[in-house]
């Protein structure tokens, strides 16, 4: 395997050792704090193995930021730290310190190297118009999976390509489809809308047969809108407020309105009071989520005093933190998504509110929990259909074989990845149904596709749902708590 070594350096003023302990240390509300944050814009709370780890990469002078997501898997106090990352492409940052003296003066110097494997490489020559756009070959069965691994939606999306490799590899070990081996392209949409229509053009006239979503509601809405005419199945396979669409649109994942009847359940009136408020992003999945939750709330005699929308992409929310404060704020459900929610929930703690408030994260999976950190995410209520923590004999299976793949440090799994795992699975177990390649037989056979799968039995209900049990867990350190397990 080719591996490019990138190397660069600057010189700080502070020693070795307080410039390792100040490693993403940050201010409240997300601030630099002193000397923290000084590389790449990091975020870390602590440093040791197995800590989570973002951190901001301009991509040359004048292109965008992307965010980086892994973790720290080494490190030796004053001397060096090495961060493995999932996101935008596999790889390992390591970070040497060295005391000097220059002109006198006392300090360190810092070089940092970067391994880019044959993928990063190819997606780092991706973002410069450098694509790979070859035909599938002939015995070859092509799906695309459009993800994102840049934008707010790469906290989410972290294992998605890990997990979508791993149906694949089954499908195969399987006897493949038809007589052709499955083979999955990734494309990022960098949770932009417009470039997901674009990307899913691309995946069209690049021979794909289907393609699965583990993108945000407005980037499924904008490849239905561009490629819905063509036919083939599109799946959005994780939590979605609904709607209709073509006969070969596919909306499965849990929805709102059931996890919020299944989280109220499990709320003590007494602790969340009958007022309730309501944050999240400025599109269809927070409008959804929004009615939902009203409908819910009404349903328990409880009241919606205040609802927030803020654009997709925010990252400081004083604002709206300085209202929920002067309210009488008791409970707060957020729809906020991806590094959306993050920020979020980081800058409510910060700012005491917590302490008063019960929160519930429609959109808090594992990988979001990680990045808000243990003590930030401490107490927080999500409802998904999915865990990592599920102890079905299909999860037991699928954890193993991931962490065998992937290693100790990869990220968790997630209902928003494992969705990907099964809509791949289910796709598969269509097409072999359909005893054909594609088309209309297809489509016809995935209305009505089920199965026992990691989250539990599954079972299509109509194009526009997946029936699925939906479970209850709070936010403890290092994981979630399922209510009842």
């Amino acid at each position: 395997m080719t591996t490019v070594v990138l190397v660069a350096g600057e010189r700080h003023t502070l020693s070795a050792g307080d410039l390792y302990a100040s490693f993403g240390s940050r201010g409240p509300g997300g601030a630099t704090a002193g000397a923290g944050g000084w590389l790449l814009d990091v975020d870390c709370d602590v440093v040791r193995p197995g800590a989570p780890v973002s951190a901001r990469i301009p991509l040359g002078e004048d292109g965008p930021v992307v965010l980086l997501l892994g973790r720290i898997s080494a490190c030796v106090p004053g001397r060096r730290i090495t961060v493995v990352h999932d996101q935008p492409w596999r790889g390992r940052l390591q970070l040497h310190f060295t005391d000097e003296v220059s002109d006198g003066v006392p300090g360190c110097r810092l070089r940092v190297t970067a391994d880019l494997d044959e993928a990063g490489l190819a997606w780092w020559m991706e973002q410069r118009g450098w694509r790979d756009d070859r035909a599938p070959a002939a015995d070859v069965h092509r799906i695309g999976l459009l993800t994102s691994k840049t934008g707010p939606g790469a906290v989410f999306a972290q294992a998605c390509e890990y997990l979508a490799r791993l149906a694949v590899d089954r499908v195969n070990a399987e006897g493949g489809l038809a007589g052709r081996r499955l083979e999955v392209v990734v494309h990022d949409d960098a949770t932009d809308p417009g470039r997901a229509a674009v990307e899913a053009r691309r995946m069209v006239q690049d021979g794909c047969r289907a393609i699965i979503g583990s993108v945000t509601s407005a980037s499924f809405e904008a490849v239905r809108r561009a490629v819905a005419d063509t036919g083939i199945p599109l799946i959005h396979g994780v939590l979605n407020e609904g709607g209709a669409g073509e006969d070969n649109v596919f909306r499965w994942g849990e929805r709102p309105l059931a996890q919020m009847r299944a989280a109220t359940r499990h709320l003590r009136p007494a602790e969340v009071g009958h007022r309730w408020h309501l944050i999240g992003n400025d599109y269809s999945w927070s409008h959804g989520a929004h009615a939902a939750s009203r409908r819910a709330v009404d349903e328990i005699g409880g009241e919606v005093v205040t609802s927030i929308l803020t654009p997709l992409g925010t990252t400081d929310f004083a604002e709206a933190i300085e209202r929920l404060q002067r309210s009488d704020a008791r409970v707060v459900v957020s729809s906020l998504v991806g590094a959306d929610e993050v920020a979020f929930e980081r800058q409510m703690w910060r700012s005491g509110l917590r302490e008063r408030c019960t929160v519930v994260s429609l959109v808090m999976d594992e990988s979001t929990r990680e990045h808000i950190g243990d003590e930030a995410a401490a107490g927080i209520w999500t409802a998904l259909g999915y865990f990592d923590g599920l102890e079905t004999e299909a999860n037991v299976a699928l954890r193993r074989t991931y962490r065998e793949q992937y290693g100790a440090w990869a990220p968790p799994l997630s209902s928003l990845s494992e969705g990907v795992y099964e809509a791949i699975l289910l796709y598969a177990a269509a097409v072999r149904r359909s005893g054909g390649e594609g088309g209309s037989e297809v489509v016809r056979e995935l209305r009505a596709v089920g199965g026992d799968l990691p989250r539990g039995r599954v079972l299509a209900a109509g194009p526009h749902a997946m029936a699925q049990q939906i479970h209850v867990a709070r936010s403890v350190p290092g994981g979630f708590r399922i209510a009842g397990a």
